[in-house]
């Protein structure tokens, strides 16, 4: 009885041990895309996009009316 108790308890565990790794592997492929997606974008941008993007992140909001951006109002 102790041996089938320990088999059924080492087929469990490397059952577990196989869908941890399996997901982990599809997860760090799925981050690996998305940097690179990411990592594609930025380089066909250009330098003045690039710039506008970096600033608009940090104090310039898009005006749909004026097709600019301006500045973000303090609170």
């Amino acid at each position: 009885m102790d041996v089938w108790a320990v088999l059924l308890v080492g087929i469990c565990t490397g059952i577990l041990l196989s869908f941890v790794i399996f997901f982990y592997r599809k997860q760090n492929n799925k981050t690996q895309e998305i940097n690179n997606e990411i990592q594609s974008t930025i380089d066909n941008m250009t330098p003045r996009d690039l710039y506008i993007h970096k600033l608009s992140q940090n104090s310039l909001v898009w005006d749909r009316a004026t097709h600019t951006y301006t500045k973000m109002e303090q609170k």
